[in-house]
């Protein structure tokens, strides 16, 4: 167990060890503090909040706050009413609920009394302005909301899937850009391109520390490394990769239009281009599939790490063609959600399930050959690299502190590194290197870099396309499906049941713990109100008893 976890442990344990103290300074029982959703039910009666609030308590995010809240309630209960303490009782619960437990110095005396002269919108005011701090940073360094835009890692995770993503596993960044309207990412609301930050602060890379580091085969949540320059009306696409397909020129002209060649095939005007901060990047999520020091290679769609079979996820799809099938093809398809658009892309269990149904299921691999003209769209994007997302490689991903030698082969490598990620100033002159002014025959490393892929393999943009992911951009770990709903699916209906409550795992989906959480849901409510029945009649009982004389 790492430090931090051990650190993380005690915290929770002088926490209910507090609790279980001024659980007795209520007058209840100190058991009461030990037992898992029911010291919370306990805790809103202490404090005079509504029962109903556990079930807030219970939706991750949402849960910090309200306790947050229960925490500020306790300090009024015990007459630590200044913002100073309430600020410790949130930020140093594990010093704050035991100190008031245990010392015989704290008396329980009741609650904040009302002011008589405050306004119900300065109450409200108040309670907004706390609520928008307090759920601001558990966004920025805990959990943030996700939703899956692509189908880059279908079958492990499906368009639709609403996750909450940990951003303390990995260490939560310090925003480069505080200054940011709360409850937003790059734009304002019902824009495309109208920035929801303002850059008159910037402050260096920082990073907590996290409790373990990114692995082979992790789920990761980055920021897009190309996403720093964003055409608005192409932003689902790559800027350089525009930028090689029409020519920077054009790009950047607003009379240009890309004629229709988009997926839409409608076409869209150029020229309004936005730069962004790394935290304001778009967020993706891919697996990484190598880490720092690792030699990377794809030989015929089989990944090699360390010359070695990587892992595959049970959910990995490739694309086939399909030749001749009959009605039972179709209808598998239809059952199984499996899109057709020139080619299927499917797992191994569905490649065997169809197989039988067609006469060819043809693997659409893209081959290498010595007359292929230079693919511009795959990473590094230079014609001594005649790679294909199928056919990748060798090479080594970065690792801070190596040192690799440069020359005009190896620069297109390593380029985007030496320029934008590390900011150094590179220019090349007469056909030699230089770097911050002097000239450079090899380069040291000063981060950490990592190689995402799509588990859906033949449909997905990642790191063959756009290189590597500097550990300044990587956001944090998927944790929990809190739902999900069918692509295209109405506002009540297309839900996805068996994958709604479900914790993310290496494998993509780990099974759902909707129907007990429902239960214990519906366990509470009752639980409540067979008790709220219980104290009327005991209340009527006494009622009817003759007053001692």
């Amino acid at each position: 167990m790492s430090p931090l976890n051990i650190f993380l442990l005690l915290t929770v344990v002088a926490l209910f060890a507090g609790l279980y103290r001024v659980f007795e300074k209520f007058g209840e029982q100190g058991w009461k503090a030990l037992v898992p959703v029911y010291n919370f039910v306990v805790w809103l009666k202490l404090v005079k909040r509504p029962w109903w609030w556990i079930f807030l308590i219970i939706i991750p995010t949402v849960g910090f706050y309200m306790i947050a809240i229960l925490l500020v309630d306790l300090a009024n209960y015990f007459g630590k009413r200044r913002f100073i303490d309430h600020v410790f009782a949130i930020f140093g619960y594990f010093i704050f609920v035991p100190v008031i437990g245990f010392s015989n110095k704290e008396k329980v005396i009741g609650p904040k009394p009302r002011e008589k002269k405050k306004r119900i919108w300065q109450e409200w005011g108040e309670a907004a302005v706390f609520a928008i701090i307090a759920a601001t940073l558990i966004r920025t360094f805990a959990f943030e909301a996700f939703t899956i835009p692509t189908s880059s890692m279908e079958k492990s995770l499906l368009v639709g899937d609403y996750l909450f993503v940990n951003k303390m596993r990995y260490g939560a960044k310090v925003p480069s850009n505080p200054l940011t309207i709360p409850f937003t990412h790059n734009t304002m609301p019902l824009t495309e391109g109208t920035p929801s930050f303002l850059d008159w602060v910037e402050l260096p890379y920082m990073r907590f520390p996290g409790w373990a580091s990114i692995k082979n085969s992790d789920i990761v949540v980055f920021n897009f490394p190309e996403g720093d320059t964003v055409e608005v009306n192409h932003s689902g696409q790559s800027y350089y990769a525009l930028v090689r397909q029409y020519g920077r020129a054009r790009v950047h002209d607003p009379n240009a239009t890309d004629e229709g060649q988009n997926a839409e095939g409608i076409a869209k005007p150029f020229g309004h281009i936005v730069v962004r901060p790394v935290d304001k990047e778009d967020n993706y999520i891919k697996r990484c599939v190598g880490i720092p020091g690792d030699k990377l290679q794809i030989v015929n769609t089989q990944l090699l790490i360390n010359d070695k079979p990587a892992y595959e996820a049970p959910n990995q799809q490739l694309g086939y063609i399909p030749v001749d099938v009959n009605d039972d093809f179709q209808r598998i398809m239809l059952e199984r959600g499996i899109e057709y658009d020139g080619r299927v892309h499917l797992t191994k269990a569905e490649y065997e399930l169809l197989k039988p149904h067609a006469r060819m299921l043809i693997p659409a691999i893209d081959s290498v050959s010595p007359a292929m003209p230079s693919v511009i769209d795959i990473f590094p994007h230079d014609t001594n690299y005649r790679w294909t997302k199928d056919f990748f490689g060798p090479l080594t991903i970065p690792k801070a502190g190596a040192t690799v030698q440069l020359d005009m082969k190896t620069l297109p490598l390593y380029r985007r590194i030496i320029d934008v990620y590390e900011e150094n100033e590179l220019q090349i002159r007469e056909g030699q290197i230089f770097i911050n002014g002097q000239a450079a025959t090899s380069y040291t490393f000063k981060l950490d870099y990592y190689f995402m892929m799509g588990d859906n393999r033949h449909n997905s943009l990642d790191s063959r396309y756009w290189g590597f992911v500097p550990e300044t951009h990587i956001v944090g770990s998927p944790s929990l499906i809190w739902l999900s709903k069918e692509k295209g699916s109405g506002l009540f209906d297309g839900f996805r049941t068996q994958r709604m409550i479900s914790l993310v795992s290496p494998e993509g989906l780990s099974s759902s713990f909707l129907w007990p959480f429902l239960a214990i849901v519906a366990a509470l409510i009752g639980w409540n109100y067979f008790r709220s029945k219980r104290k009327e009649k005991e209340a009527k009982a006494s009622s009817k008893k003759p007053a001692k004389k």
